[in-house]
């Protein structure tokens, strides 16, 4: 790791080269130039220090493409640095990342959903109601200010950036309100609502077992390596695509047990297929192997493609049933300032949420948040006295604001309301008390959503009843491979498993119950409040139609 001149230490990395080439839509070839992979290619700086702390380095949220951040360097530091990413283990570590993507038959895709657009700004809602078409600057910004008693969250107007654009005028300048509305702005921050999508596994090609003979003269000219006395006898054939899996007999004679087998794969034109890895290599040990060549050769070439299912990276984290699980990031992509949790690749995270389908015992298909999480708020308030990690805007509204995103996704997809996992598992899960994740669980949540509900006259139903089972162990990975614990170390196994065979040893070692959780269940008016109105941006404030108010 070299040290620039100024004293900084300072690295690369193709570790998100994925990321990088999927936000920006490039497709990478084995031809592609050397330069082009800087775009997905990220630079890793120290942190400044205070006294005593370790030294940290980190991603900087540009790659060797951002020419305008290397420009804002020392110009001693940029020659330093730009010689030294030219020299022979600085290209290899780039050319990574064209290998890491010539190396995935199937690239993951992000599914973006459009709810955040369904949040508005309570702020700009109420200044349009108040009956002051124009005052002067000090006027509109104690106006503004005075909103506070009326519900408006102060930190929705520092984010709207009014108050600033108030304090550069002059105080006798008489400004309508249109233009205060109009220099509202939440571009920065508005947030991005996605869940990753990935190939499914179960993927193949529709084969079916046939018996053709073909002659050595055939052989040849669809490019194998055999003689005129040879015959290969097709096996297993495929009509759409059209791939063929055969297999070779020396000399016209069928291969006796136990002999080593010669197999064969001829593409849609009647081509045989190699392996990827080396243009002469054309047989292959095993009708397995043979296979798994047809498959890739027709997903490396689009002619055929499978489902995509949502990512699970972390679906060994929930309780036991429910369906359509899936992992939600809510991102701000436009934030000035970058920041990157541990969990995803995902830059200004702001929050990650967990969710199933489930079903009450009465009937009621519900939503159920299994976590919801935001590292860069748990990073502030560990390490908010040495100024590394960036002021993130939703302070206090973070979880309010997640909790809105998937409430308009349950009333897109015509649920009956909202549960989530209280404190308590958690606590289960983690195998040790956890006052901060039992405040948010159990206080935080659960007011956020009286508030929310209060004019339509609804409360928190707290007796949701839900099919599962004890939650007191859970798969822990160690390295490459997994094991089971829990019960406050009166259950451990060794660390053997796959991820999967973990779960099912947790499975089988815990009882079906039957738990209570909070739910709200939400009725006609709020499902027709939402489609048409939306949800606030920031706080619970809502601004309600006259012949929507409860009497």
């Amino acid at each position: 790791m070299p040290v620039l001149p100024s004293g900084r230490f300072v690295d690369i990395t193709a570790d998100r080269a994925r990321f990088h080439a999927g936000r920006a839509g490039l497709r990478v070839k084995a031809k592609t130039p050397h330069v082009h992979l800087y775009a997905l290619v990220d630079i890793l700086v120290e942190h400044p220090r205070v006294t005593g702390a370790t030294r940290r380095i980190d991603f900087s949220g540009h790659t060797l493409a951002d020419v305008g951040w290397l420009r804002k360097w020392d110009d001693k530091d940029r020659e330093f640095f730009t010689a030294w990413v030219r020299e022979a283990p600085q290209f290899r570590v780039i050319e990574q990342a064209r290998r890491r993507l010539l190396a995935e038959e199937v690239k993951p895709r992000e599914y973006v959903f459009d709810y955040p657009e369904r949040l508005y700004s309570s702020l700009r809602t109420r200044v349009g109601q108040l009956n002051l078409p124009r005052a002067k600057a000090p006027q509109w910004r104690q106006t503004l200010v005075n909103l506070q008693n009326d519900g408006i969250r102060l930190e929705e107007l520092e984010w709207s950036g009014i108050l600033g654009v108030l304090d550069g005028l002059s105080e006798d300048r008489v400004i309508d309100k249109a233009v205060i509305t109009d220099s509202m702005d939440f571009s920065a921050i508005r947030p991005r609502l996605s869940h990753e999508l990935v190939c499914a596994q179960g993927c193949s090609l529709p084969f079916v077992e046939v018996a053709q003979k073909l002659k050595g003269y055939q052989l040849q000219q669809a490019g194998l390596p055999v003689g005129d006395d040879d015959i290969g006898v097709i096996r297993l054939s495929s009509e759409e695509p059209s791939y063929k899996i055969g297999v070779l007999w020396p000399g016209g004679r069928t291969i006796s047990a136990g002999t080593f087998s010669a197999w064969f794969v001829l593409g849609p034109y009647g081509e045989a297929i190699t392996d990827g890895t080396s243009k002469k290599r054309k047989l292959f040990e095993s009708q397995d192997r043979a296979i798994e060549v047809a498959k890739s050769n027709a997903l490396r070439n689009g002619r055929v493609r499978c489902d995509m299912v949502e990512n699970a990276r972390y679906d060994y984290m929930t309780l036991h049933g429910g369906t359509q699980y899936r992992e939600w990031l809510v991102t701000l992509p436009e934030y000035a300032h970058t920041h990157f949790s541990g969990h995803y690749f995902e830059r200004n995270i702001l929050a990650h949420i967990r969710t199933k389908i489930r079903e009450t015992q009465n009937g009621e298909r519900v939503l159920f948040v299994e976590e919801l999480q935001s590292d860069w708020h748990q990073a502030l308030a560990r390490r908010a006295a040495r100024g590394i990690i960036p002021r993130a805007p939703f302070r206090n509204d973070w979880a309010a604001l997640a909790m809105k995103l998937m409430l308009l996704h349950v009333v897109a997809e015509d649920l009956d309301g909202i549960a989530w996992a209280n404190g308590k598992i958690h606590e289960l899960r983690y195998d040790k008390p956890l006052p901060p994740l039992r405040r948010l669980y159990d206080k935080t949540i659960p007011g956020a959503f009286n508030r929310l509900m209060k004019p339509w006259g609804v409360k928190m139903i707290g007796h949701g009843l839900f099919d599962t089972r004890s939650p007191w162990l859970c798969a822990v990975r160690d390295r490459d491979v997994w094991r089971v614990k829990g019960g406050g170390g009166k259950f451990s196994t060794r660390a053997r498993y796959t991820k999967y065979e973990a779960m099912r040893v947790v499975q089988r070692h815990s009882k079906a119950v039957t738990m209570t959780f909070p739910m709200v269940l939400i009725n006609d008016d709020i499902r027709a409040h939402i489609t048409t109105q939306g949800l606030p941006l920031f706080g619970s404030k809502i601004f309600m139609p006259s012949e929507e108010r409860n009497p």
